[in-house]
């Protein structure tokens, strides 16, 4: 049984399919949705604090609730109060791995964008450590072909 589903966002057009799978699943299954935006830059974090600048938070929170409520009112009949936003600050994968044990989640749905060269040969893909690292279910979205 799926009850929440963590979905980490960035800015790219994937993410509005991303969006798409995501709420068709939490309708489906009557699931919360936790929308996870990501700040990796943090020369945007107040110096000697652990949080966000109110300004960022602001601004990411705004762009993903959105982009959220147009999926949610074109095509999904999924209450609004169902779907929450978090912004958090620092490394991608320790952020998704930290959000999804601190509450619980039962599915993430990322996106990939398939991008492959030394860096990711090396390391893997931020979605394969993801995978690699989460005890709970991932579903990938792959980039349409172009």
């Amino acid at each position: 049984m799926i009850k929440r589903i963590l979905v980490p966002l960035d800015n790219s057009e994937l993410s509005i399919r991303v969006l798409d799978v995501a709420f068709s699943i939490a309708g489906k299954f009557g699931a919360d949705v936790c929308l996870l935006r990501i700040q990796t830059d943090l020369s945007q974090v107040a110096e000697g604090e652990d949080d966000l600048n109110s300004d960022v938070v602001q601004k990411g929170t705004y762009e993903l609730l959105t982009a959220a409520r147009g999926c949610l009112e074109d095509e999904h009949q999924l209450p609004a109060d169902k779907v929450r936003v978090e912004v958090r600050a620092g490394s991608l994968i320790t952020a998704i791995i930290e959000a999804a044990a601190e509450h619980r989640i039962d599915l993430v749905v990322m996106g990939t964008h398939g991008r492959s060269g030394i860096t990711e040969m090396i390391t893997g893909s931020t979605s394969e450590q993801i995978v690699a690292q989460l005890p709970t279910s991932v579903l990938i979205v792959k980039a349409a072909e172009l």
